[in-house]
């Protein structure tokens, strides 16, 4: 039976046993949901530090540079080189991928 289904590489018995499977999980998660969730007024809305957001959407921009603050802090020493060498100039990328790749193809060579 099981050589029946895995016989060739794309089996449609096997496809909609997954789809199956996949829809019953998914229906599992969706029974394990708050049943009493009474959508309000202010539900959903995003929070901007208590204050309301603007009516037009296009006005609401939340700057992202103190979310990563912990992160960018603990790894300064690593990264500030990193931000020095930035050029923004696609050469510089360039030569520096080919450089890596060719360290890596003469290391790969001499590991086999």
């Amino acid at each position: 039976m099981i050589d029946i289904l895995l016989k060739d590489m794309w089996s449609p018995i096997v496809f909609i046993i997954v789809s199956l499977l996949t829809a019953l999980v998914a229906y599992m998660f969706y029974r394990i949901g708050d049943e009493g969730y009474k959508r309000t007024r202010h539900k959903g809305e995003p929070f901007i530090s208590g204050n309301m957001p603007p009516k037009d959407p296009r006005m609401i921009h939340v700057g992202g540079d103190n979310v990563f603050w912990g992160f960018t802090h603990a790894l300064r020493k690593y990264l500030d080189p990193l931000v020095k060498a930035h050029t923004g100039i696609i050469n510089d990328y360039v030569y520096w991928m080919v450089i890596t790749m060719a360290l890596v193809l003469i290391y790969v060579y001499l590991l086999i």
